[in-house]
């Protein structure tokens, strides 16, 4: 079958990176840099509701002030939530829809990826990059099976540290809030360590698979520098 004339569905991902409405621009900064991903679709329910991309966070940072450090960057995107800056009117394709369909409005809309819908609900993403792999028959490069399997076996380990380490943060609580101020400086710290945590852990489902082993590595790193943080309180208490 001539290239043109095959269907977004044989080429589309269907493991894609999502936000939701009311979470803030920053978690979109972070899955776009962890899985090098220029476009994220917005969901709520499962619904398409809008669309943020590379160029959305940017333009955000930069209208508020020039010259932003990285530190005043993320704080800034921290406070600005998803559908403040999301693209509303969303240009969508059917898993039927043909590639040479497809090609057409990423050219005539002058956009780098269109979400596949069904009845209202994201099925998965089509990008430049996917059509450009089909042309060059380099579409049938999917994720491995063990790919997939490191993938759930990491989160089920990190889904348990956490509740470790959560475990351990409760034994303390008391303890600590009638300690001395250096104790209390270093619970805030664990705080600060295990929100952090978490909040890799809701990474590990929306990022690609190439940046995987990065964030492993750094959520195995902050764990262990956490359960050492809850041992040094302790030794202080």
């Amino acid at each position: 079958m001539p290239l043109g004339q095959r269907h977004v569905s044989e080429i589309m991902r269907r493991e894609v990176a999502t936000l939701a409405p009311d979470e803030n621009l920053d978690l979109g900064d972070d899955v776009m840099n962890l899985g090098r991903v220029r476009h994220l679709p917005v969901v709520d329910g499962g619904r398409l509701v809008g669309m943020v991309s590379r160029s959305d966070t940017l333009a955000v940072s930069l209208a508020k002030a020039f010259g932003f450090d990285p530190a005043a960057r993320r704080a800034f995107l921290e406070g600005v939530r998803v559908a403040d800056v999301m693209a509303r009117e969303v240009v969508t394709v059917r898993p039927a829809t043909s590639l040479a369909e497809a090609a057409e409005l990423l050219v005539s809309r002058q956009i780098g990826a269109l979400p596949v819908v069904v009845d209202g609900e994201l099925v998965g993403l089509v990008t430049q990059t996917d059509l450009l792999a089909a042309a060059y028959g380099l579409d049938g490069l999917e994720r491995e099976e063990t790919a997939m399997e490191k993938k759930s076996e990491f989160s089920e380990w990190l889904d348990g540290e956490i509740d470790e380490l959560r475990r351990a943060r409760d034994e303390l609580r008391v303890q600590v809030h009638l300690a001395k101020a250096e104790v209390r400086d270093r619970w805030e710290e664990a705080e600060k360590g295990l929100a952090s945590l978490e909040r890799r852990a809701k990474q590990v489902t929306r990022a690609a698979e190439e940046p995987l082993h990065q964030l492993e590595a750094d959520a195995r790193k902050l764990a262990d520098d956490l359960r050492a943080g809850y041992r040094r309180i302790r030794a202080a208490l």
